[in-house]
């Protein structure tokens, strides 16, 4: 007997609009995600850290820019753990610095997507990110 796992998202930003935004907005495009959102870098680590195997998300949206645990310090963190360093993780900035996109893609980053103005920009989001949900094996 065959179950289909659905895809869980992790996203982490400090802002919850910008979460519900991200919710609605996968609700919309898609029906096959599970999102989960975390309040910032440190929360997103304590829930990685209590959860494996199956129960890890297939993919991680992080917010630059957070207070305590920004998202340069998660990204290191969870590149540098090997049951977490897989999971693909997309970076979700307000920032067009360079650097900023340059020390997230040499941290491991596999995408830098600019955080959109307007809900509709949302859905574009989702879109980009699709492609890169890593399936559970």
């Amino acid at each position: 007997m065959s179950t289909t796992t659905i895809p869980k998202i992790l996203y982490v930003d400090d802002d919850s609009d910008d979460c519900i935004f991200l919710l609605e907005s996968f609700a919309a495009t898609t029906t096959d995600t599970d999102l989960v959102c975390a309040s910032g870098g440190e929360e997103a680590i304590n829930y990685l850290n209590s959860i494996q195997g199956q129960e890890l998300p297939s993919l991680i949206i992080l917010d630059l820019n957070m207070p305590k645990w920004d998202g340069r310090q998660t990204l290191n963190y969870i590149k540098s753990k090997p049951q977490l360093a897989d999971i693909p993780v997309v970076i979700l900035s307000t920032s067009e610095n360079k650097m900023d996109k340059e020390v997230c893609r040499r941290l491991g980053a596999a995408s830098y997507l600019q955080k959109p103005y307007h809900y509709d920009g949302y859905k574009d989001i989702v879109r980009d990110c699709m492609p890169l949900i890593k399936v559970h094996e």
